[in-house]
C-alpha cells in the first residue's frame, strides 16, 4: 500500500486494517490482540507467546503502515 493510500484511510479503517493483517501473518496467535486509534498514531496491544511471534507481527505493522504511525505494546509470556 502507498504511503498516500494509507494517509487518507479513516484511522478505524487502518486499525482494523492492521489488526487483520497482524492475525493473518501471526496465524493468530497474538492473544488479546487489540488496535486502538487515534488522531495521529495507532497503539498496537497484545500477547505473543514468543518473540519470532512479536517479530512477526512487527513485520505486519511495516506491511501496512510507516512505523512512526504506530506503537506496539505487545508483550513476550
Amino acid at each position: 500500500m502507498a504511503e498516500s493510500t494509507l494517509v487518507r484511510m479513516l484511522p478505524r479503517n487502518l486499525a482494523e486494517t492492521l489488526e487483520r493483517q497482524i492475525d493473518q501473518r501471526t496465524w493468530h496467535r497474538v492473544r488479546r490482540l487489540r488496535v486502538d486509534a487515534d488522531t495521529d498514531r495507532l497503539v498496537v496491544h497484545g500477547l505473543a507467546p514468543s518473540y519470532y511471534v512479536k517479530q512477526l507481527a512487527l513485520a505486519a505493522v511495516g506491511e501496512v503502515t510507516a512505523a512512526g504511525l504506530v506503537e506496539v505494546d505487545i508483550q513476550v509470556r
